[in-house]
C-alpha cells in the first residue's frame, strides 16, 4: 500500500514569525489600554454628571467639583482642580435653553522608545439631557 501522508502544521520558523507578531500586538495593546481606559472613565463621568436634572441650572464651579468627585471614584488623576477648570467649557445653547459641557485635550503615552501614543478627546454633553441617577 502506497499511501500518502499530507503533514499539516506550522514549520518552527513560521511559529517564531507568527510569535513575535503576536507579542508586539499584545505590547502594543498593553501600552494602549491605560489610555483608552482613562478616556472610557472621563466619558462615564462626563455622562453621569450631564444626567443629573439639576445640572443645567449649576454654576460652572458647581459642576467641577462634581466631576472632579466623579474622576476621584473613577480613579481619573490627570489634573487637579484648577487645570481641569481650564479645559473645561460650560456654554450656553444657542436658543438659550440649556447648557453644554465641552472638553477637548490630549492624552499622552508611551509607545516604544520615544515614541508616544496620541489620543485626542474632544467631546460635548447637553447638560439634563439624560435622566440617570
Amino acid at each position: 500500500m502506497n499511501r500518502k501522508y499530507s503533514h499539516g502544521g506550522i514549520s518552527l520558523s513560521g511559529f517564531f514569525y507568527t510569535s513575535i507578531v503576536f507579542g508586539i500586538v499584545v505590547i502594543t495593546v498593553m501600552r494602549l489600554f491605560p489610555l483608552y481606559n482613562e478616556k472610557m472613565k472621563v466619558d462615564f463621568s462626563l455622562e453621569k454628571i450631564a444626567g443629573h436634572k439639576e445640572s443645567a441650572k449649576m454654576t460652572k464651579t458647581e459642576i467641577i467639583k462634581l466631576i472632579m468627585r466623579q474622576f476621584e471614584v473613577s480613579e481619573v488623576r490627570r489634573w487637579n482642580t484648577a487645570e481641569f477648570a481650564k479645559i473645561l467649557k460650560v456654554e450656553r445653547l444657542k436658543s438659550g435653553k440649556g447648557k453644554v459641557i465641552k472638553l477637548n485635550y490630549e492624552i499622552r503615552g508611551p509607545l516604544f522608545g520615544e515614541l508616544d501614543a496620541v489620543l485626542k478627546y474632544d467631546k460635548t454633553f447637553k447638560l439634563g439631557d439624560l435622566v440617570t441617577d
